[in-house]
């Protein structure tokens, strides 16, 4: 028996993007299209009453045999049969998605469990029931008037999953709980009843890495206090264990007595705290404290500052996009998410991160800070929380004001301990934004996923009713123009404000900078031709 479900009526519709990005596997290369990633699916399917309803009709015809037992009744006895009702839904399926994968959703939609989904087969018919659609990303659209059929095959497996035969289920039910006193009994004999609750052993990989000693090369170490380090040619473990090398070579280690097995737990739970958005993920964490670091060498910063410094900056850096959800501020507030709603529209994404931080500090396995006296540690965590919360674009203007203020000493005050503070907060700022300070081949990929994630918010946005920003919108935005815009308007003025503080700002950061400007200023007229 087959049972058919009207089905997919295709929408162009543009909605979040839901798939994850692997830091490693995923190729961060590829272009981004102007085409939505998903479409809306409707769906109306077949499903009991809620609550179940039984009705009572005559069997004429013999029924088959039942999945759970071989004795059916005889023909012509009256059966339970659920009352059938129709039910509507609405499905999204990414255009990335593989056909198991769309296969899975449409069984769903059918609430067919998972443990019966491979063995039924799964059918989408034109609307006369006369040509099989092929599943697939590539699904062709269809309106209101050419309705798609969804029809479930159970096949052998379950010949009519209406019927409902309560002797076969309480005869299998007692069945299994005698099996279920065998087994019992025997282990009880065996004296492995009982059952201890060891403590939970972390994932073999993690395993793996915690004990592991990777030894770096002099080569990689050098190249880690250069701006221009290529982060793609890592993957995730070994990011991990550059991002302890930084804090080694910052002396951080050494000066609060943090051993390396709880630096290695951090920083681990740290990666998992991370989600894998296009951009907002934990290759961007390593990118922004590897930044950090590179401007510290190549600009002499780090002889200027006290380890308790190092240390804000460095834990700031890794810590400062922790749980990022990969929708922005402006979304969490118009959406009034539970970020909004518990952060009073106030910075709600940073101030989350904080808190993500130092959840992970208060746990003893890997609180980096146990060793750290009270007063001490207090000082940290204000300067942490400030760091973290200038990475906030919403404020951006205002710290930038600060800092122009504060620049026209000269030199620098660095005894002054709140100026000292705003030119940490301007160099994690600085790192925050700081891809285009690499090579090409480096920096290019992160736009694209950039991109990728503004233009699922956006596409989220439109689909919600909520408020958009251009620079957001798949429609209205290319890569040239999003990047002329942002490094004209917002890069350089940032970094030639550090300029007038920090020496070697000019050849190391800046230039590249300009660079990169002037070739997507090429890429724009080049567009603008073609049009």
């Amino acid at each position: 028996m087959a049972s058919v479900a009207k089905a997919p009526i295709i929408s162009t519709a543009k909605t979040p993007q839901l798939d994850g990005q692997d830091s490693v596997a995923a190729d961060p290369r590829a272009s981004i299209t102007g085409a939505p990633l998903l479409v809306k699916i409707y769906i109306v399917t077949q499903v009991p009453a809620n609550p179940p309803e039984f009705e009572l009709e005559d069997d004429v015809n013999a029924a088959p045999p039942s999945p759970i037992s071989p004795n059916t009744p005889s023909p012509g006895t009256r059966r339970k049969r659920y009352k059938m009702v129709d039910r509507s839904e609405t499905v999204l399926i990414s255009r990335r998605s593989t056909v198991d994968e769309i296969r899975s959703c449409m069984l769903t939609a059918a609430d067919i469990p998972p443990h019966l989904a491979a063995d039924v087969t799964v059918k989408l018919r034109s609307t006369d029931g006369s040509t099989l659609i092929p599943l697939g990303p590539n699904l062709p659209t269809n309106t209101l008037q050419s309705q798609y059929r969804l029809e479930i095959d159970y096949g052998r497996l379950f010949p009519d999953p209406a019927y409902v035969n309560e002797q076969d289920i309480n005869r299998h039910l007692k069945s299994l709980k005698d099996d279920l006193k065998m087994v019992e009994t025997a282990a009880k004999k065996m004296k492995l009843y009982k059952v201890h609750n060891p403590v939970p052993l972390p994932e073999p990989s993690k395993r793996k890495l915690e004990q592991s000693r990777y030894v770096l090369k002099e080569e990689v170490k050098e190249a880690l206090r250069c701006p221009q380090f290529d982060n793609w040619q890592w993957d995730s473990n070994e990011l991990v264990v550059l991002l302890e090398q930084i804090l080694i070579d910052l002396g951080v280690v050494k000066e609060y007595d943090i051993d390396l097995p709880t630096l290695r737990r951090f920083l681990l739970k740290i990666r998992e705290a991370y989600n894998e958005n296009p951009f907002h993920n934990f290759r961007h964490c390593f990118c922004v404290t590897q930044m950090m670091y590179g401007l510290l060498c190549s600009t002499g910063l780090l002889e200027k500052l006290l380890p308790i410094d190092r240390f804000i900056l460095v834990t700031s850096c890794i810590g400062h996009d922790a749980d990022h959800p990969g929708f922005n501020n402006a979304y969490q507030i118009n959406a009034l998410t539970d970020l909004a709603i518990i952060y009073n529209d106030v910075s709600p994404l940073e101030n989350h991160h904080c808190a993500v931080l130092f959840s992970i500090l208060r746990n003893p396995e890997t609180n980096i800070c146990k060793n750290v006296k009270d007063d001490v540690y207090r000082e940290m965590r204000k300067g942490i929380v400030r760091c973290i919360l200038a990475t906030d674009m919403g404020r951006h203007g205002e710290l930038m004001t600060a800092f122009k203020k504060a620049s026209e000493t000269v030199p620098y005050n660095y005894d002054d301990v709140e100026q000292k503070l705003l030119l940490m907060q301007m160099v994690i700022k600085c790192a925050d934004i700081s891809n285009e300070v690499r090579p090409p081949e480096v920096a290019e990929p992160w736009v694209d996923c950039l991109l990728e994630e503004f233009f699922t918010q956006s596409d989220t946005e439109k689909f919600e009713g909520l408020p958009t920003a251009p620079f957001m919108d798949r429609e209205k935005v290319t890569k040239s123009n999003a990047q002329v815009g942002f490094i004209g308007f917002v890069m350089i003025p940032l970094y030639e404000l550090v300029a007038k503080v920090l020496p070697n700002v000019e050849t190391a950061l800046l230039n590249p900078i300009r660079q990169a400007l002037a070739s997507y200023k090429e890429m724009q007229e080049a567009e603008l031709k073609k049009k």
